[in-house]
């Protein structure tokens, strides 16, 4: 078993279930762990109120999910970054308040003192995951954390999805930094109870195979973050005229410039420097 490089790690992820695909064996290693989830989990546009009755059924269902999930592992908890009005961002939509979700989890960060912040890769693949990247960057600067990412998901030249690989040529890091954990069959076995609590995501959960998980010291900086690792992400704002449809896709270059003006909202605020 690889030597764990931190201790009591705050595990940033953008959806319910990515800390379980993504750390599910870390959160076994490791005394004591704070998730912390970004989005409710639940993007509209989609006909989820067709068949869970409403978006708020179905969040309610994401977060039970959640609940049962870490329960397997008694030395993780869980918490949601908010608005400052206590309400939660939706899924796919974080990166239009930035500076609200780093505030967010600035304050949650100083509350649970972790040694580290463990978060998404920036790897084109999901606008949510690609954002708490980019938050988890700020918040470990600002807090002087160590900061570790994992891989999920990125699409390649062939349009094909790459599960649980860093992305070759992501700016400021190399392809050997990379740490691979093979779990045993005991974090496995808990892994795949953890798994099985989000039934709302069986088909994607069934896709990550629960043996290995990737990690490595994060590098990326500001100037990572203003080149852009896809052409667009798959979006959704208003119903489309079918439900499901994977048409709606929306430009990389809105994530850009998001990233931008948070840079200058930064540098403006004399309490986020404190």
């Amino acid at each position: 078993m690889p030597l764990v490089p931190f201790s009591r790690p705050l595990i940033f992820v953008a959806h319910p279930d990515d800390e379980t695909l993504a750390c599910g064996g870390l959160l076994q290693r490791v005394p004591a762990s704070l998730v912390v989830f970004a989005t409710d989990g639940t993007p509209a546009g989609f006909g989820l109120e067709r068949r869970y009755e409403s978006l708020q059924a179905y969040t309610e269902l994401r977060f039970q999910e959640a609940s049962r999930a870490l329960s397997h592992v008694s030395s993780a908890s869980s918490k949601w970054i908010t608005r400052t009005d206590g309400s939660y961002f939706e899924d796919m939509h974080v990166y239009e308040e930035l500076p609200q979700a780093a505030t967010s989890l600035r304050a949650i960060a100083q509350d649970f003192s972790p040694d580290t912040i463990v978060s998404h890769t920036y790897e084109g693949g999901h606008i949510d995951h690609d954002a708490c990247s980019f938050v988890a960057m700020h918040v470990a600067e600002i807090l002087s954390l160590r900061r570790f990412e994992f891989p999920m998901y990125w699409i390649n030249s062939a349009g094909q999805a790459v599960q649980q690989v860093f992305r070759d040529g992501k700016p400021g890091a190399a392809a050997g930094d990379a740490m691979e954990w093979h779990l045993s069959e005991v974090e496995i076995e808990c892994k795949k109870k953890m798994m099985a609590e989000y039934r709302t995501q069986k088909g994607t959960v069934s896709t990550f195979a629960p043996g290995i998980e990737r990690f490595r010291r994060a590098t990326s900086d500001r100037l990572s973050f203003a080149l852009a690792q896809c052409r667009d992400y798959l979006y959704q704002n208003r119903p489309p005229r079918f439900y499901h449809t994977r048409r709606h896709r929306l430009s990389a270059k809105a994530l850009l410039k998001k990233f931008a003006e948070f840079e200058k909202w930064r540098q403006q605020r004399e309490d986020w420097r404190r």
